[in-house]
């Protein structure tokens, strides 16, 4: 992945599920619907957003708006409305947050960062097995890039 995609922006909250970890519960909700479904205008969002909560026309705009800004998404004029979409699918949404979060941790913590995640991926036999693999392939790719 070689753009720099500033996913964690916002900050990164442990504690939370999927796009959460990023983004607070509205845009995260707003993030699901546009996956689900992209190129939606803001009433179309809102619709959906009805669903679960009652929620202003305004609090909608200025979200979407924002997320925008912030490089979350894609929009584009269709008539006198715009047309949004997610800038990244889920899993390079995913990929990037991953990234960010495990590339500041070692350049801060390098040891402590590398042994933590052996630790953790340890507890799962099967994870500990593609972990391994990954660092075979891995490996593997760069000596084959050395001798070229």
């Amino acid at each position: 992945m070689g753009v720099k995609l500033h996913i964690t922006r916002s900050g990164f909250r442990p504690g939370a599920r999927g796009a959460g970890h990023v983004l607070g519960e509205l845009q995260s909700a707003v993030m699901e619907i546009l996956w689900r479904q992209p190129g939606l205008t803001v009433n179309e969002v809102e619709e959906k957003l009805q669903l679960r909560r009652e929620i202003a026309h305004t609090t909608v705009l200025t979200t979407l708006d924002r997320m925008h800004r912030k490089g979350y998404l894609r929009r584009e004029k269709h008539g006198k409305a715009f047309v949004y979409e997610p800038r990244y699918s889920r899993e390079e949404f995913e990929q990037g947050m991953t990234q960010e979060v495990l590339g500041a941790l070692l350049r801060q913590y390098s040891g402590s960062a590398i042994s933590t995640f052996v630790d953790l991926v340890s507890a799962d036999s099967q994870a500990l097995d593609q972990l391994e693999s990954m660092i075979r392939e891995k490996r593997r790719a760069i000596e084959k890039a050395r001798k070229k």
